[in-house]
């Protein structure tokens, strides 16, 4: 009788240890493998694509992406991979983080930056030798 009581008292605890194991792994068919960012330098108010990889069978779960801990957005995946369109509003390190299933993460960090030229939008106005040479070009 004391044997098969210890087997039972046992046999419960294995089975509550692999449902707790069950419930807090990560579950196989939606994984993040990869996040990556258009382009290599990175500018205030410029958009960019950052493209999501996950693992072919993840396509029933949307993947959401966040700048800095704020929202960007939530897409649906489709050949593996998830698409957002990222405008950064501040210079500074950016990190963009890729969720899905609230177990998988992957993140990047990019540093943004101010590229508007000194003195302006770039126009002849803000720029005197574009008049100049314009002048130049036409005789």
């Amino acid at each position: 009788m004391k044997n098969s009581r210890r087997a039972g008292i046992g046999a419960t605890a294995f089975g509550a240890v692999a449902a707790v194991a069950a419930l807090t792994a990560p579950n196989a068919s939606a994984l993040v493998t990869g996040i990556s960012v258009s382009g290599t330098q990175y500018c205030v108010n410029q958009t960019y694509t950052v493209t999501v990889d996950v693992t072919a069978t993840s396509f029933l779960f949307d993947v959401s992406l966040t700048d800095n801990d704020t929202s960007v957005g939530s897409s649906k995946v489709s050949n593996s991979q998830a698409t957002f369109s990222w405008t950064p509003t501040t210079t500074g390190s950016h990190t963009l983080k890729a969720t899905q299933e609230v177990v998988s993460t992957k993140s990047t960090t990019v540093s943004v930056v101010d590229c508007t030229p000194a003195g302006g939008s770039g126009s002849s106005a803000s720029n005197p030798l574009a008049g100049l040479l314009s002048t130049l070009s036409a005789h």
